[in-house]
């Protein structure tokens, strides 16, 4: 694993592990159980465990749905815990490439939107 790579899963590690813990935040706020929140969401308790475990595996639109359903927006849980900065994050340098060398997963040229 390369040091990039290295600091994108620790990154994405810090973010699920502060979206899960945001989410407990909120449901305890509520005086839920994890087994109502999976009822009225429709997940299983055992996805809600994980989740506020900070399982950064979760998938998006179910943690979401749990999100919207403790009434949070997704500013709400991303912004929770993390300070705003107005500078951009430290990206990786990314090779030049020419529009034309670009292609889409399927194989076909990518175009603009």
């Amino acid at each position: 694993m390369t040091n990039d790579e290295s600091a994108v899963s620790r990154r994405a590690s810090e973010a699920a592990t502060a979206f899960g813990a945001r989410i407990r935040s909120r449901r305890k706020e509520l005086n839920m159980r994890q087994d109502q929140l999976a009822l009225a969401t429709g997940v299983g308790r055992r996805f809600l465990i994980d989740l506020e475990a900070g399982k950064s595996s979760c998938h998006l639109g179910r943690s979401l749905l749990v999100a919207q359903a403790l009434g949070l927006s997704p500013a709400d849980v991303l912004t929770s815990g993390a300070s705003r900065s107005t500078t951009a994050p430290d990206l990786p340098d990314l090779p030049d490439m020419e529009s034309d060398d670009m292609e889409e997963p399927h194989g076909e040229p990518a175009g603009l939107l």
